[in-house]
Order: C-alpha cells, then sequence, then structure tokens
C-alpha cells in the first residue's frame, strides 16, 4: 500500500494535481504517524 501512495504522489507531483497531492502527502504523514506510535507502544 506504501508503495502505491508513493507512485500516486509522483504521478500527482508529475500532473501537478493540486488537489490530490496534498490529500495523498496526508494519508502519508499519517501512516507515518501511525508507525511512530505503534513503535512507542511496542508493536
Amino acid at each position: 500500500m506504501r508503495e502505491k501512495i508513493a507512485e500516486s504522489m509522483k504521478s500527482a507531483m508529475k500532473e501537478q494535481d493540486k488537489h490530490r497531492l496534498p490529500t495523498l502527502r496526508l494519508i502519508q504523514a499519517a501512516i507515518h504517524d501511525r508507525d511512530i506510535a505503534n513503535r512507542g507502544a511496542g508493536k
């Protein structure tokens, strides 16, 4: 899933899609935050 989001971000950057790119960045940041929270919880 992370790879799919990264690929979508690359295509949104190339197409200069002003709606998709911030949404994908927000999703990626949420995934990253969850990873950090799980690391702290020992998961």
